[in-house]
């Protein structure tokens, strides 16, 4: 049986906020639920983009979340969603399910 290890916690040292929006609503606006995520890993990195307005500077970063070694388990993520990690809050741009032996092995969660 072919199965995929999971990232070991050697690898997963941070610790993060994710905020999810509560609904939407006149006395809800700009309100949060916040869940703190464990043994994961960010890669932080300045980003530049190119635009007709010229060159835009910004940090950006990579989280890895793990299906096995990171809590708590069986976190939805998504595009409304706010990670806080260093002092900084980065919005989810694209989630990406990683596969290893037929199921998820790991999400990568492109932040800016």
């Amino acid at each position: 049986m072919n199965t995929a290890k999971p990232i070991p916690k050697a690898v997963l040292p941070h610790t993060a906020v994710l905020k999810t929006p509560v609904a939407s609503g006149i006395f809800t606006d700009g309100e949060y639920d916040e869940l703190t995520l464990y043994n994961v890993r960010i890669e932080t990195d300045e980003r530049v983009r190119q635009s007709k307005n010229g060159e835009t500077r910004g940090k950006g970063a990579r989280l890895y979340y793990d299906c096995v070694n990171s809590a708590p388990a069986d976190v939805k993520f998504g595009a409304e969603q706010l990670v806080v990690y260093g002092g900084i809050s980065y919005k989810i741009e694209s989630v990406r399910a990683v596969m290893g032996a037929g199921k998820t092995h790991h999400y990568l969660i492109e932040l800016i």
